[in-house]
C-alpha cells in the first residue's frame, strides 16, 4: 500500500508511554542525528513494533520544559499533526489523564490515544512523566482508531548549565490495519519533528 510522505510524522505522534522491562531488548541504534535531536530505536520482547528513543537539549528551565507537556495548548504547539490535545481529567498535582487526536492522511484512519501521565521527581534536578494507555477511559470515537496499547516516559533533567535535557522514549500499537513494516520503516520523523518543535517553542 502506497501512503502519503504525511504519514511518517503520523505513526510516532503517540509518543506514549514507558516504563517498560528492557532485559530481552537490542541495543539501540541511532536512525537520525540531526538539529541537535538524536533519535535511536530497537526492538523489545513482546512487541512487533520498534521502541524509539529521542533526546535534545533545550536552553529553557526545568519548570518550563515540564510544564510545556501539562499544559495541553502548548503541547499541541509542538505536536504538530494533532487536531486535538486536551487534559481530560487533572486527578492531582501529580497525576493527569489525557487526549490526543492525531490527523492522518487518507486512506489511513486517524488515531486517538488516552494516557495517564504520572509525574514523579527521581532527583532534586529531574523530573519524569511516566505514560500508560487507558483505551476504555472514553467511548470510542466513529471513525477514529484508538491506540490499543502504549506505553513510554518523558524524562527531564536539569544540566546546571542553563539547558535541559529532554529524554522522550515510547512505543505503541496503533491499531486498525497498517502494517507493523511499515510502522517500523517510518517510526523516527515523528519523534523527531516533535523535539525539534520543542527546542524551537521554548528556545524563542
Amino acid at each position: 500500500m502506497n501512503l502519503p510522505p504525511q504519514l511518517l510524522t503520523l505513526f510516532c505522534l503517540f509518543f506514549l508511554p514507558a516504563s517498560y522491562s528492557t532485559i530481552h531488548a537490542q541495543t539501540w541504534k541511532t536512525a537520525k542525528n540531526k538539529n541537535g535531536v538524536k533519535v535511536e530505536t530497537r526492538f523489545i520482547d513482546g512487541w512487533n513494533i520498534k521502541q524509539y528513543r529521542a533526546t535534545v537539549y533545550i536552553k529553557t528551565t526545568l519548570d518550563k520544559a515540564v510544564d510545556a507537556y501539562r499544559d495541553p495548548i502548548k503541547r499541541k504547539k509542538f505536536m504538530k499533526r494533532s487536531i486535538e490535545v486536551s487534559n481530560i481529567k487533572e486527578i492531582s498535582a501529580n497525576e493527569i489523564i489525557t487526549y490526543n487526536h492525531g490527523d492522518a492522511p487518507w486512506p489511513v484512519a486517524d488515531r486517538d490515544n488516552i494516557t495517564r501521565s504520572i509525574f514523579t521527581k527521581p532527583a532534586p534536578n529531574q523530573v519524569k512523566v511516566s505514560m500508560t494507555s487507558l483505551p476504555d477511559y472514553i467511548p470510542h470515537k466513529k471513525g477514529i482508531v484508538r491506540l490499543p496499547r502504549s506505553e513510554g516516559y518523558w524524562h527531564f533533567t536539569d544540566q546546571g548549565d542553563g539547558t535541559i535535557k529532554v529524554v522522550q522514549q515510547s512505543v505503541a500499537d496503533l491499531g486498525g490495519s497498517v502494517p507493523d513494516w511499515l510502522v517500523n520503516s517510518t517510526i523516527v520523523e515523528g519523534p523527531y519533528d516533535t523535539l525539534l518543535a520543542m527546542k524551537n517553542l521554548l528556545q524563542q
